[in-house]
């Protein structure tokens, strides 16, 4: 599993003989998938997949911004080591790249909410050495149909919190497109890792326990919020295991139903 810091395991690597070849079409297609959609963080975790052995080497090693990772396969690299592990494992299982980014983005949204998640959005950009050019993808959050260019004059602090401040979510409908563009895996296999971290619980690490730390106040005084990151009015720090029930019922749904589920007027009203 991942550490605070990188971590890495190698598809094909055989030191440095791999770096005088050229990377494999998978791990163009990764790479730029998931670094497209990956989130802002200080820190992050690199798995590799082995191709030789067809096994993972866990074994990970630090590494700095100014080191070159290189693989002959493929590379999965996200804020999250656990998210990591996963796409990998998808890799393994014969999923393109882009399955490999859509559930390494779906454990993102589950251990890192402040910075990713299926209430928001992101950009894609997926290239293939098959092809010219690149796909890009703009699932960006769009303003809602009743926005106005005045909403925000009598309330100025609306355009930061509360339900004016946010978006119409934008992130499953774009994953959802690259999927049936690009997907080999069914589309509810890929939600199936993120949906047992939310309801079978998942360890904080330190930068989810610094952020639940950083708004206790707003966290305390929202009941939603409460349930998952102050369960017996007791905030959680890290080491501490959380609990999203409520999300992972709605990745189910979404698993099943596809991504109009996540509109659909009983899970908006769960």
């Amino acid at each position: 599993m991942g550490q605070e810091g990188y971590e890495a395991s190698l598809l094909g690597s055989d030191g440095n003989s791999s770096r005088k070849r050229r990377w494999s079409r998978a791990l163009w297609l990764l790479f730029l998938a998931l670094v497209a959609i990956s989130c802002l963080a200080l820190r992050g975790d690199l798995n590799f997949l082995d191709g030789r052995n067809g096994q993972n080497s866990r074994g990970g090693f630090p590494v700095s911004d100014s080191d070159v990772i290189e693989s002959q396969q493929a590379v999965v690299a996200a804020d999250d080591g656990r998210c990591s592990e996963i796409g990998v494992t998808v890799l393994e299982k014969g999923g393109h790249a882009v399955d490999a980014a859509v559930a390494t983005a779906l454990c993102l949204g589950v251990v890192g909410p402040m910075s990713s998640g299926i209430g928001g959005g992101a950009f894609m950009v997926i290239r293939s050495s098959a092809t010219p050019g690149a796909l890009a993808i703009d699932m960006r959050e769009t303003a809602p149909a009743a926005a106005s260019q005045n909403m925000y004059e009598n309330n100025a602090g609306a355009k930061y919190k509360g339900a004016l401040s946010m978006g119409v979510p934008g992130e499953l409908a774009g994953l959802h497109t690259a999927w049936l563009k690009y997907g080999r895996l069914p589309w509810r296999i890929l939600f199936e890792p993120a949906i047992k971290l939310a309801k079978d619980g998942f360890t904080v690490r330190a930068y989810l326990g610094a952020s639940i730390a950083g708004n206790a106040n707003k966290i305390m005084a929202d009941p939603g919020l409460r349930q998952v990151y102050a369960p017996n009015g007791k905030l959680l720090k890290t080491g501490d295991t959380c609990y999203n029930v409520e999300l992972g019922k709605s990745l189910e749904a979404v698993a099943e139903q596809g991504p109009e589920a996540f509109i659909m007027e009983q899970l908006v009203k769960n």
